[in-house]
């Protein structure tokens, strides 16, 4: 059997590589233009995508849980300015179509994060999130990271190196089920999107 011929029929390549979205529509990875993709594929997309790719534990409870990148990108929202609000909201575009890979793993594919920025810096462009505003949220994202370590991972509190003191929030997490994480997530779109930023 040919192994060319096998791959070629589970891959959609009229116009290059591409994923089929729950929209109907096409993303294209060679050409990620995004006009196509729908906030409601972004918002699910994010909402059954789980953040540490799925190795959450509540800390208070011991139990497994998801928790979403949605829902992670909706709490942030709310941490940082107000100014920044948006951006936060955003700011994991290229995970809606790459998906979450754990950060040890991409530092080993520089190939995978070129290919996840281009997808991003697309989809940025196609719902009017400012470039500088994503950067700019970054602190922030560290230090919600930073309360994600101890409230949902199974972590015994030794630093994971030199630079390891961010500051974390004063927030509880609470995981929400993927239709609740998407639901949320698309009514905090709704308060803070450009008007331009919804339009097809």
């Amino acid at each position: 059997m040919n192994d060319d011929t096998s791959t070629s029929v589970t891959i959609r390549r009229e116009t290059g590589p591409t994923m089929l979205l729950g929209s109907g529509n096409y993303f294209d990875y060679a050409n990620p233009e995004a006009e196509d993709l729908t906030i409601e594929d972004y918002a699910y997309g994010l909402a059954f995508t789980g953040r540490f790719s799925g190795q959450c534990v509540n800390k208070r409870t011991g139990q497994r849980v998801f928790y979403s990148v949605a829902q992670h990108c909706e709490i942030l929202s709310k941490l940082v300015p107000a100014e920044l609000a948006y951006a936060a909201l955003m700011h994991e575009s290229g995970e809606v179509v790459c998906g979450d890979l754990t950060s040890p793993l991409k530092s080993m594919l520089p190939s995978y994060k070129t290919i996840e920025k281009a997808c991003a810096a697309a989809i940025e462009r196609r719902f009017r999130v400012p470039a500088e505003d994503v950067a700019a949220i970054k602190p922030y994202d560290i230090r919600l990271w930073a309360s994600e370590r101890e409230q949902l991972l199974n972590w015994d509190g030794r630093p994971w190196g030199a630079s390891d003191n961010a500051l974390p929030f004063d927030v509880l997490i609470e995981p929400k089920d993927p239709y609740t994480a998407a639901k949320d997530f698309l009514n905090r779109f709704s308060e803070l999107a450009p008007f331009e930023a919804a339009a097809p």
